[in-house]
């Protein structure tokens, strides 16, 4: 009879994936935490704001009505990873297969919850982009960071600290959240000294200070592009996106990995990649071919959207890393834009249940467990959240030639 260790298997891995979250889920550090020990729903009422009115001696005043409204915070999602384990395997294996799992589990759970958060960071109520501070509404006009004599980084950040501050938001609590790339061109800029920040702030992504605020570096910044498809791409054009290589090949003839079929009209090979980008239709010789897991994990938090002469592409895990090779000029990746944020700590409510999850159901006839791995939250931009927000929308990568 082959041991039965699911029950201890199962607690090990929800305790190390529940650690492994804990210490390195940005979003647990910059959101504010709402319990919700029963159900799933949590109402967050507000007091409307309020004006001041000038009183005269003896003179009686008009009382005034208190209005309210509500905000509500949903536990809405739930990410999971799953995997299979033969008794066998956890008698021979169990110590070298744990580990790898759980890091694999805790990763791709921690940057589907961090994904989520920053996407949040649309709402804010405030933007500065290269037409200044002002209010987020309509499309945003990316600004391109330069260094050295003609720097504009201390503007960028400081005036969208400067904007938020002027409205109000208390400046002791504001983060600057930027992603790798930038947080390169802040370090050829300055850096200050950051004292009393606790060890797992590091560990959550915190880097240093600057502008007087905490910095924080998250591969999980909402980013987005386009790709011209006005014309007809021509057999072997090639195209880039987060490492995965997509060719165009003649129509009807897609077999080896990721090849996109020329159909008759730019129109309908638009409508192509943006199924391939997806993962939607069904792969064949006259629409594209599908490859490893591995690929399409990189593409996951890829969204595809036809916009009939181009494809509108967003991306919730940081900078797009979009290049192409096209015999057509015109089609081409226009300005990769991924959105900073300056944001008052807490801006951006999230309801975490406090324990990950393992189930395990047993297969028929066969020493095998299915093991399930979630986690279980909700996420809100309130309406005094969003006002405590200031997107900053910044070119990662400039518009090909």
């Amino acid at each position: 009879m082959a041991n039965d260790y699911q029950y201890v298997v199962k607690v090990h891995y929800a305790d190390a994936v529940q650690e492994r979250i804990e210490k390195t889920l940005l979003a647990m550090e910059l959101a504010g935490m709402i319990d919700i020990p029963n159900g799933t729903t949590k109402n967050l009422p507000l007091i409307q704001m309020r004006s001041t009115w000038d009183y005269t001696k003896y003179t009686a005043q008009t009382i005034t009505d208190v209005d309210t409204s509500n905000d509500q915070i949903v536990i809405n999602t739930t990410p999971m990873v799953n995997f299979a384990m033969d008794d066998l395997d956890e008698d021979d294996n169990y110590i070298n297969i744990k580990p790898e799992v759980i890091a694999d589990a805790s990763y791709a759970i921690k940057k589907r919850i961090d994904g989520d958060f920053f996407a949040q960071v649309l709402n804010a109520k405030w933007k500065y982009d290269s037409n200044g501070f002002g209010v987020n509404a309509g499309t945003l006009s990316a600004i391109t960071l330069t260094t050295w004599s003609s720097q504009n980084i201390s503007a960028t950040f400081g005036n969208a600290k400067a904007g938020l501050t002027n409205t109000g938001v208390n400046a002791d609590k504001l983060a600057l959240v930027v992603d790798s790339f930038t947080s390169v061109s802040l370090a050829t800029l300055w850096l200050e000294a950051g004292y009393n920040i606790a060890d797992v702030s590091y560990t959550r992504g915190f880097q240093w200070m600057f502008g007087g605020m905490s910095t924080y570096d998250a591969s999980t910044l909402y980013s987005s592009t386009s790709l011209a498809t006005a014309t007809l791409p021509t057999a072997w054009d090639i195209f880039y996106i987060q490492g995965v290589t997509f060719t165009f090949v003649a129509d009807g003839t897609a077999a080896a990995a990721w090849d996109i079929s020329l159909t008759w009209n730019a129109a309908a090979v638009t409508d192509i990649i943006v199924t391939a980008l997806n993962g939607t239709w069904t792969p064949w010789v006259s629409t594209y071919v599908e490859v490893s897991s591995d690929d399409r994990a990189r593409l996951e938090w890829i969204t595809a959207t036809d916009a009939t002469t181009s494809v509108t592409i967003i991306n919730k895990w940081g900078a797009m890393l979009a290049t192409s090779d096209m015999t057509t000029a015109a089609n081409d990746f226009t300005d990769q834009v991924i959105n900073t944020v300056v944001m008052e700590k807490g801006a951006i409510k999230m309801a975490l249940r406090p324990n990950v999850s393992v189930k395990s159901a047993r297969e028929p006839l066969k020493l095998v467990t299915n093991y399930f791995i979630y986690a279980r939250y909700g996420l809100k931009t309130t309406t005094r959240g969003a006002e405590k927000m200031c997107v900053i929308p910044l070119v990662s990568k400039a518009a090909e030639a």
